[in-house]
């Protein structure tokens, strides 16, 4: 068991209340954690998190990480801004997988949107997986 993940049998999550701003993010974007031993000094660990978008937000600009990212839309929309005039609409229930450096963003919400993110760092060198 990896340290400041604990063994967590099946249990209620509240996915109304409870969430505080997101660190360093965009006004209107909120988290709840739900595990994490995520450490980007050392680019290690894990995150599990609900991202919670109110309704009207949107990012600023077109972003990489250095980590593995998986969203699961679980309510609600989200449209990818790929350009001027370029945009597409994703409702729930929708998935996406970004590898470490892969762009994306920025995105908008015109109802809210409420997703699942995990996000982690590959155990392997120069960023191969184990």
């Amino acid at each position: 068991m990896k340290p400041g993940r604990p063994n967590q049998d099946f249990h209620a999550i509240d996915t109304v209340s409870g969430f505080e701003p997101r660190p360093g993010g965009v006004d209107g974007i909120t988290q709840k954690i739900l595990g994490d031993d995520f450490d980007p000094a050392r680019r290690k660990g894990s995150r599990t998190r609900l991202l919670r978008m109110a309704p009207g937000c949107e990012t600023p600009e077109a972003h990489a990480h250095d980590y593995f990212e998986e969203l699961y839309i679980l309510e609600g929309d989200l449209i990818a801004i790929d350009g001027p005039g370029r945009q597409r609409r994703f409702e729930a229930p929708s998935f996406a997988c970004r590898a470490p450096g892969a762009m994306h963003g920025p995105v908008r919400t015109e109802t809210g949107c409420l997703m699942l993110e995990f996000a982690w760092y590959p155990d392997g060198k120069d960023g191969e997986t184990a």
